[in-house]
């Protein structure tokens, strides 16, 4: 029942939806009693946490019932840090797709669980289940996140990932308190309009990718708009370039505020409310920093890999999962807002934002392209071509499930992120291109900003 409202929330008319968005100011009435304990134990724990148990419990009791840890590993019992290193080795997506079944928990009600999949940033992407009920942890540990700049469930602005009609300036999701805009529409004469929509409604926080905060910020530095009443760019999803945190903080004066997670929801980590260094949330999921010898990193100024261990996902554990993405060890102790957790910066993602452009010069990010749907697991592996503007090519390699009514569903996909005028054509290959070093890369572009 809740899904349905939900899900068709935003098809009200903004006459109905804004009065109705006003009215619910209860983030613990949409999203129930279990979500209000948790944000209350994360603000408890605010000081510092020991996640050593929820480790414990976590891997042991993977050790018990999901197939691939009991055939690896046997009974062990895992009972100190040094174990659980020295016990388990490394998993990453290949060995997820090459055990997939043996991941799962044999006994999981699989009626309490989605299936999803990553976005396909290395080829080919990676089915995952996570239980319906994921939400209270992740909104509550969200919220949290938010909240250190000052988000208190007040109605946002969302430019991400929608794309309205063209006669729409927004559509109104009241349940969740979003004033959501057209994430592919990032010209001037549509940034007035979502300029003048966010100052008439006073939505003070605007979530969005990077690149899309740093667009609009251009826009209005180049206007010279008012932006006193919005308090921080709430911002995810893609790589973060000091140019952008330039523009947004120090010449337009308003909080870039950003966070990293990630499809197999293992880690989450935030900005500090005081500094652009992020906070890992250990209540989240087991982190791990290592370098290329597989050993943990607590040595500031060192790079190294992120690796997560799941708390939340009892029907398909992921233990020391190798995430593709990197970061610089900054620390263990914050002291200008007094957290003992792990800090990082300079966190570069495998989601890179690349950008792939109409003809005449705007652009739609590889993020707002992810499919994140059942066209996924009939592929095996994406790839974008771009010689020119207003061109793309997009190669395939298909499943054996693979069927024309799912090129229709691409094409139709594709056609509307893209303007019109872009040409797109659909490659069967039988394999991706790489660089010459070996490495994939997501998009192949020979086009110059």
């Amino acid at each position: 029942m809740k899904s349905a409202i939900l899900k068709h929330a935003t098809r009200l008319p903004s006459a109905m939806s804004l009065p109705l968005m006003r009215l619910n100011k209860s983030a613990k009435r949409i999203y129930g009693n279990d979500y209000w304990v948790h944000r209350n134990f994360l603000q408890q724990m605010q000081g510092g946490y020991d996640a050593s148990d929820d480790l414990f419990n976590s891997v042991n009791r993977a050790l018990s019932v999901i197939p691939y840890y009991r055939q690896r590993y046997g009974r062990t019992r895992i009972r100190s840090i040094e174990q659980f290193e020295e016990t388990f080795g490394f998993i990453d997506k290949d060995t997820i797709l090459g055990n997939y079944d043996a991941f799962i928990d044999p006994d999981a009600d699989l009626s309490e669980y989605d299936q999803g999949t990553t976005g396909g940033t290395s080829g080919k992407p990676l089915r995952l289940i996570a239980p319906k009920r994921r939400y209270v942890i992740e909104m509550a540990t969200m919220h949290s996140l938010w909240g250190r700049v000052g988000y208190d469930f007040s109605p946002r602005a969302v430019i991400r990932n929608h794309k309205l009609g063209k006669n729409r300036t927004f559509e109104v999701n009241p349940i969740t308190r979003e004033v959501i805009f057209d994430g592919f529409r990032l010209e001037a004469d549509y940034f007035e309009q979502v300029y003048d929509a966010i100052r008439r409604l006073d939505l003070r926080f605007i979530h969005c990718y990077p690149s899309t905060a740093f667009e609009f910020s251009t826009f209005l530095i180049e206007r010279g708009y008012d932006t006193s009443f919005i308090k921080a760019f709430l911002s995810g999803s893609e790589n973060i370039f000091d140019y952008q945190v330039d523009l947004i903080q120090k010449r337009l004066g308003i909080r870039f505020f950003n966070w990293y997670g990630h499809s197999e929801k293992l880690i989450l980590a935030g900005y500090c409310a005081y500094t652009n260094l992020y906070h890992i949330e250990p209540t989240y999921g087991y982190f791990e920093l290592i370098d290329e010898k597989g050993l943990t990193i607590r040595e500031p100024g060192k790079v190294g890999e992120m690796v997560g261990t799941s708390f939340h996902n009892p029907g398909m554990v992921l233990i020391r999962y190798r995430t593709g993405d990197f970061a610089e060890y900054a620390g263990d102790y914050c002291p200008l807002c007094k957290r003992r957790v792990i800090l990082l910066k300079n966190i570069k993602g495998r989601w890179s934002g690349d950008k792939l452009f109409n003809a005449d010069g705007t652009y739609i990010t590889t993020t707002a392209l992810n499919l994140h749907s059942d066209l996924y697991s009939v592929i095996n592996g994406m790839q974008y071509l771009q010689d020119r503007k207003g061109e793309v090519k997009i190669l395939i390699v298909k499943s054996p499930q693979y069927k024309d009514e799912h090129e229709k569903g691409l094409y139709r996909h594709f056609r509307q992120k893209f303007k019109a005028d872009t040409q797109i054509k659909i490659e069967y290959v039988d394999r991706l291109k790489r660089l010459q070093n070996g490495k994939f890369v997501h998009i192949i572009s020979n086009v110059k900003e």
